[in-house]
């Protein structure tokens, strides 16, 4: 009878401990943090991020991009300069390239967005948050871990000390004022 009263009371705090909170109060508003400066970060996963209008994109380093244009575009055609030559510069001829012509972007180039735009960003790549991006942080609550390993090794060792009382394991605990002794 003692281990079931043991036993559900254990059972009743460890239901307790996890129920959420019914009340709730106003003493502690829990608010996202803001960045104060921009900092450099390393994306953990692959995450999908909107990138404002006019923001500055830099293409791979180690390969080149081909895109498609959308809507004609008028481009400028630096002509080649030979030093021997003593002409003074010519300037730059100026072409209109038709849509939906594919352009090969070299490596590195630097980009400007026209429009706002979502971006999958793949994990492990160096961005830059700016200042007042609104941050999240997940924190484990070690309190409650600590508080289920001291139940759970409370409820191991009271079920070892519990099985060294019973020696001949009837299941009842034995008396040790009582000598067995066989006629």
């Amino acid at each position: 009878m003692k281990k079931l009263f043991y036993i559900i009371s254990i059972s009743l705090l460890l239901f307790l401990a996890s129920c959420k909170s019914v009340c709730s109060t106003n003493i502690m508003q829990t608010t996202p943090d803001r960045l104060n400066k921009s900092t450099e970060t390393v994306v953990a996963n692959d995450t999908v991020a909107e990138i404002a209008k006019g923001t500055w994109v830099k293409t791979d380093s180690d390969q080149k991009l081909e895109v498609t244009l959308e809507e004609d575009t008028i481009a400028f055609v630096k002509p080649d300069i030979k030093p021997e030559e003593s002409l003074p510069p010519e300037k730059p001829q100026e072409i209109i390239l038709p849509k939906n012509t594919p352009v090969i972007l070299p490596e590195n180039t630097y980009l400007q967005t026209s429009d706002s735009a979502k971006v999958t960003i793949d994990a492990k790549t160096e961005v830059v948050l700016p200042q007042g991006t609104e941050i999240t942080i997940s924190r484990i609550n070690w309190y409650a871990i600590l508080f289920y390993m001291v139940v759970i090794f409370g409820l191991a060792w009271y079920y070892i000390q519990g099985k060294t009382e019973d020696k001949d394991g009837d299941g009842f605990e034995d008396d040790i004022n009582i000598n067995n002794k066989k006629d």
